[in-house]
């Protein structure tokens, strides 16, 4: 496969797995904004960015966070996400079900048609649920081939790292009231995982429950250790039986580490299990250029990030 398109399959599916969790995480931020007895503070906005992936950022209002959110170009934001998945989805047309991609398209239009109207609950889960019916195209239309797994590397590895942040970045927020079942509970909706966690766990919403759910439990699909696990089997199946590549080592161990982690080891130490988490993130984007892409004419980030991105273009791909 030419690396032009396995980059673009790999970013198509990062980008909208972006979006999703963006305008998720901004919903339920909102609702929880308004559930809370007091009315929150600055720090409650800034926290909210840290979460999106505006680090340093000095927010403290609601509508300015939802602006930069939903339609930001110095940060991830919403409306990049699905503009970003689009160009993706451009480069590879050829490869996409006629579906799928004007499934992309339209939803790219209705998002920069939408940014600035007042109405965000129905802007934010018409993104969600635009992302969910590309999901559900991508996986009952398409050739479950190498082109499927790039899509589903690049969508995994994204959530494996947002999920990972948003529970260890809680946790370490909440390590001296961990008994919060608001926050906990704004955490499970922030990952899609709040109905799942009730069918499974009685007695109501636990801060150890949350992180046992969310990042080590394997066989949920909204859990970071169930992402790495998809995102190994992927590359195994890209590689096949012939190759031992640097991805395929650094995949076996990221999910070594959601493998062997517990809950109190989490709950003890937060940003560390996450900042562990992001250095095998970093060092596998690193090999995944070296490895399926042409490391000279790609670029080392996505725009709007440090120090994290899959390439955005290509050449041709050792196979």
């Amino acid at each position: 496969m030419l690396s032009r398109a396995a980059t673009s399959l790999a970013l198509l599916g990062r980008h909208l797995e972006r979006a999703d969790h963006l305008a998720r995480i901004l919903g339920v931020h909102v609702s929880l904004s308004l559930d809370r007895a007091d009315e929150p503070g600055p720090d409650f906005w800034v926290g909210f960015m840290e979460l999106a992936g505006w680090p340093g950022s000095d927010t403290g209002r609601r509508e300015q966070a939802i602006e930069m959110v939903v339609a930001g170009t110095l940060g991830p934001s919403v409306r990049a996400s699905i503009a970003s998945a689009r160009l993706a989805a451009q480069a590879v047309r050829p490869s996409l079900p006629t579906e799928l991609y004007e499934q992309v398209n339209a939803l790219h239009w209705r998002v920069q048609e939408a940014v600035g109207q007042p109405d965000l609950y129905t802007f934010l889960m018409d993104v969600q649920m635009s992302i969910r019916l590309v999901d559900g195209l991508l996986e009952d239309t398409m050739f479950h081939d190498e082109a499927r797994d790039f899509v589903r590397l690049g969508k995994f590895i994204e959530r494996a790292a947002n999920v990972t942040h948003v529970v260890t970045q809680k946790s370490a927020e909440l390590a001296d009231s961990p008994e919060d079942a608001l926050e906990w509970t704004a955490v499970l909706k922030s990952c899609f995982a709040f109905e799942s966690y009730q069918a499974r766990y009685g007695g109501g919403v636990t801060a150890d429950r949350v992180i046992e759910c969310l990042l080590l439990d394997d066989s949920l699909p909204r859990s970071a250790r169930f992402a790495t696990a998809t995102s190994l089997e992927a590359v195994t199946r890209i590689e096949g039986n012939a190759r031992k590549s640097k991805p395929l080592r650094l995949l076996v161990q990221l999910n070594g580490l959601f493998r062997e982690a517990n809950t109190q080891s989490v709950m003890q130490s937060p940003l560390e299990f996450d900042a562990g988490c992001r250095g095998l993130l970093r060092q596998l984007e690193l090999a995944m250029r070296e490895t399926y892409f042409h490391p000279s004419k790609v670029p080392a980030a996505v725009s709007g990030e440090e120090g994290r991105g899959v390439p955005q273009q290509q050449q041709q791909v050792e196979k």
